[in-house]
């Protein structure tokens, strides 16, 4: 039997609605992945009775499952990863004008209980599935001259390659739904001001060299009502990750040249800040440009690293992304810590 290559991998992912029951992938949930690191382990529990030189035997412990899946981000096709992460999705609306682009907003849920998904590798002979996969959290970075990357951080309960429901025949009904269309930095327009101040605005641009925005929900699932399903071995697998903790937000930025105390002054005054991100693509239809858009309506200087350096000495600036206690101007209705919204062609509810 022939081996498998890289190019020949592909993943699909479909939002499920019963924890450790799979369901099958099909139109419009594959997707373009690069390598993953979705692991699936167990501690080996050796027989260490008194009585015997060599250890007679052993068993499998319970099962870990996590890691990452890392993509580019695009315009289109990563809206249902996104929504699990936020926990508030609902159906876009049409965007003014347009009769196939559509207007979404992804907001904050402070339990995303019951939001996961079921996401499967076809590895060319066999599938290898994790019937549930819950979004931890998402890591969204770029720099100067290349396409943003989306980091999924995930939490499954298992890794099976023996699964009736998706198959490699199954998968045969597994469409794509983009392949083009990714986000490039240089796209991305950056405004930041005072968060007292007006609204953002052509006087507020910043020209960072390059931005990571880190936002991990502290999830943990616990063990003793689910176990695996392969036939002769049962191991303990988790029951559905719930909140075990605050989330940890955080976002980076490097400015290419340290030309000024301006942001140092910023961190020793405490000056609170707002800011968005503002990323602008290829059209979809008529005048009508897709769009992702990042807000924060509250950040806290926590660092302003200026090195010594041989050559140009560089601004790297880190916050605290927090909440608002009300909106700020300019930002009507976001008190959480940060939305995501934009305009591409999905018409339906990432999280229907």
């Amino acid at each position: 039997m022939a081996g498998v290559a890289g190019s020949e991998l592909k993943f699909a992912a479909k939002k499920a609605a019963a924890w450790n029951t799979a369901v099958a992938c099909g139109a419009n949930n594959g997707f373009l992945c690069l390598p993953t690191g979705i692991k699936r382990s167990a501690d080996v529990q050796v027989d260490d009775s008194l009585g015997q030189f060599f250890a007679a035997g052993a068993t499998p412990g319970a099962v870990k499952t996590e890691g990452d899946l890392p993509m580019y981000l695009r315009y289109d096709g990563c809206d249902l990863f996104l929504a699990l992460f936020m926990g508030v999705a609902g159906a876009p609306t049409l965007h003014a004008g347009g009769a196939g682009s559509y207007d979404y907003i992804y907001k904050w849920l402070q339990n995303t209980d019951g939001l996961f998904a079921t996401f499967c590798k076809h590895m060319k002979n066999y599938i290898a599935e994790v019937p549930s996969l819950k979004v931890a959290g998402i890591t969204l970075k770029g720099e100067v001259g290349k396409p943003l990357q989306l980091i999924v951080n995930c939490i499954g309960n298992d890794v099976i390659t023996n699964s009736a429901i998706n198959t490699t025949s199954t998968f045969n009904n597994v469409t794509i739904p983009e392949t083009g269309n990714r986000v490039n930095f240089g796209q991305g327009v950056f405004r930041m001001n005072d968060q007292g101040g007006a609204a953002l605005g052509s006087g507020d641009v910043i020209a960072p060299s390059s931005f990571e925005l880190s936002a991990k929900r502290k999830l943990a699932g616990v063990y003793g009502q689910y176990k695996t399903s392969f036939a002769g071995n049962a191991q303990d697998v988790i029951d559905e990750p719930t909140n075990d903790g605050t989330p940890e937000i955080t976002l980076k930025l490097q400015f290419p040249r340290h030309t000024a105390a301006t942001r140092l002054n910023d961190l020793g005054n405490d000056a609170r800040k707002k800011m968005d991100i503002t990323f602008t693509g290829q059209i979809i239809e008529g005048a009508i440009n897709r769009l992702f858009v990042l807000r924060f309506p509250h950040l806290m200087l926590t660092s302003v690293d200026v090195v010594d350096e041989a050559g140009i000495i560089k601004e790297p600036v880190e916050f605290l992304v927090l909440p608002a206690t009300t909106a700020p101007t300019g930002m009507t209705g976001i008190t959480d810590p940060f939305w995501i919204s934009g305009t591409n062609k999905l018409a339906t509810n990432p999280l229907a």
